[in-house]
């Protein structure tokens, strides 16, 4: 492609023919190798679909390049097409290794490796990044039987699924080839390299910097793989850092390595959103890259955020670990807490969570999160817990915590008051509320028992018990053994609260689809109170689980206080 001085430079050629004609490096701040078995499959599918179909282009998208001082190109968009598009030609190599047809492996090493006249050295044409490139120069690049690539091993993720993808890769070319016959394999296997290499057609858009990079990632999709707004913010971060690329970079690192815990492939945008959130207000997802452009101009602002991302990542990572260390030192009742804000995943509300951790002082921490637990149940149970109303102002009020204008718990339940269900609604909604999570029925009813026992502070009690389990008086299936329930009712009311309660494993098991008439003893002799007084009941029904249902509304007010 030629180098020009245009503002942008574009050609649109096959992605064999990018890699052939061109030494890519993936910068120091990019991510590593990230696509999973799927995405490498739905890939190599694709381009046999296109292929079976004869169509005559198949288009995979832009790769977004800069010029770098070496002469080489940068990779601003683009590094999992081309990684994975040169695991496909390797493995196209690898085959013609193996039949000992020098003249095919030659031609195909032209797209995975370049002669540098000034080192004379043969140089990868693709450079991934300093964690990944040099298992994939002996994992992918290298001969089948190169000693390097025998006695190559993974040592991190991104290692592992280029091994996949390269597994994945030989599996293919085995598939495509087993319907043929000997004399004709070759032909159809040059069929797909020249596929690959003129018809598998991007647009190479080549940029003057960095920050137009940026602007133009923002816009681009990685195959149908969204754009990480994370890596977007991790690259102008570095930019700006400048000389001090290596701190930015450790810093990163520690935020990356403390949310490793979490098991989440949408962690860290999760994080920068939510942080930003307690920072400056309400922020889309689509805004984080904006939002920290606003915020952050410059080396030691830079490296400031980066150490803010770097500590309030612990916070973030506690406030959904319930046995995070953080909580050692707390009452048993915060990792209770924790644990059940978990359960009810209003996510919404993490920001002011990650507010309140950061900025209350210890003593209000476990009141906050007490209300939090009580507020997250208004909002399943009456509704609103994601509306726009709400969010914004849980947004508005993790910005004040941090800005030092709310600094207790009661200042902000003041503060979300008109956000809040208050009780004659949240009564109304309970009474007729359905439940179809097992373990969220499981926790209202034991809280609602706690406070029907007046016990102090009803809502900390256990989310999971193997041994407590969850029973449907009008069963699931009923049978002949309820001959008067219209199916019209079942659908109704089988998921009702009402008609939910609680009993050890063994008995549970044991009544099973039975009449209401012998399952009543069983929960006569509950040692739980609202389970004992279904066996009050001379029959069970609509007006049963209706009424028992308005009493527990009235009991759920006093599990769940606003205050």
């Amino acid at each position: 492609m030629a180098r020009i001085n245009n503002p942008m430079d574009f050609d649109t050629l096959g992605i064999g023919t990018a890699l052939k004609r061109n030494r890519l490096v993936v910068p120091l701040n990019q991510r590593e190798y990230s696509w999973e078995e799927r995405h490498v499959e739905e890939l190599f599918q694709d381009i046999a679909g296109a292929i079976n179909s004869r169509k005559q282009a198949y288009f995979l998208g832009t790769l977004v390049l800069t010029n770098a001082d070496d002469g080489t190109l940068e990779i601003a968009d683009g590094q999992q097409r081309l990684a994975t598009t040169s695991i496909l030609l390797a493995a196209f190599r690898d085959y013609f290794y193996q039949r000992h047809d020098d003249s095919m492996v030659s031609d195909l090493e032209s797209f995975l490796y370049t002669f540098v006249r000034r080192t004379r050295e043969i140089d990868p044409r693709l450079h991934l990044n300093v964690t990944d490139h040099d298992y994939f120069r002996r994992r992918v690049l290298a001969r089948p039987d190169n000693p390097e690539r025998l006695e190559s091993s993974p040592s991190a993720v991104s290692h592992t699924l280029i091994d996949g993808a390269a597994v994945l890769a030989a599996s293919h070319v085995e598939n495509i080839l087993r319907p043929f016959g000997e004399t004709t394999k070759d032909d159809h296997l040059n069929t797909w390299i020249e596929f690959v290499e003129n018809s598998v057609q991007v647009i190479m858009l080549t940029v003057p910097d960095d920050m137009n990079a940026y602007v133009m990632f923002e816009t681009l999709n990685d195959r149908g793989l969204r754009v990480s707004q994370s890596d977007l913010v991790k690259n102008y971060l570095f930019s700006e850092a400048d000389s001090r690329i290596s701190e930015a970079q450790e810093r990163w690192a520690s935020m990356n390595g403390t949310l490793e815990v979490m098991d989440d492939d949408e962690v860290t945008i999760n994080y920068l959103r939510h942080l930003l959130i307690s920072i400056c207000g309400h922020v889309r997802e689509k805004d984080v890259l904006e939002r920290v452009r606003d915020n952050v101009r410059g080396r030691a602002p830079a490296i400031e955020f980066l150490g803010n991302l770097s500590s309030a990542a612990l916070d973030y990572v506690a406030i959904q670990t319930p046995t995070h260390p953080k909580w050692s030192g707390n009452a048993r009742s915060m990792r209770q807490l924790v644990n059940s804000l978990l359960l009810l995943r209003i996510t919404p509300l993490r920001p002011l969570m990650l507010a309140v951790v950061r900025n209350f002082p210890v003593s209000e921490v476990a009141t906050a999160f007490r209300r939090f637990e009580s507020w997250s149940v208004r909002w399943l149970v009456a509704g609103g817990a994601r509306s726009g109303r709400t969010e914004s102002g849980l947004a508005e009020a993790a910005k004040r915590i941090t800005e030092g204008n709310i600094k207790s718990a009661d200042a902000l339940a003041e503060h979300l008051g008109p956000i809040l269900p208050n009780d004659r609604t949240f009564e109304l909604a309970f009474a007729n509320a359905t439940v179809a999570n097992h373990r969220l029925a499981r926790y209202y009813l034991r809280s609602l028992e706690s406070a029907s026992r007046n016990e102090p502070e009803p809502e900390f009690v256990p989310n999971e018990d193997t041994v407590i389990t969850l029973e449907h008086v009008l069963p699931q299936n009923p049978g002949e053994n309820w001959p008067n329930v219209e199916p019209a009712v079942h659908s109704t009311y089988y998921r009702r609260l009402g008609n939910m309660a609680l009993l050890p494993e063994t008995p549970n098991r044991d009544i099973g689809n039975d009449a209401f008439v012998d399952k009543k003893p069983i929960y006569k002799s509950s040692s739980y109170n609202l389970t004992k007084e279904i066996a009050d009941e001379t029959q069970w029904g609509s007006i049963e689980i209706e009424n028992r249902q308005q009493r527990m509304a009235k009991l759920a007010i006093k599990s769940w206080p606003l205050r």
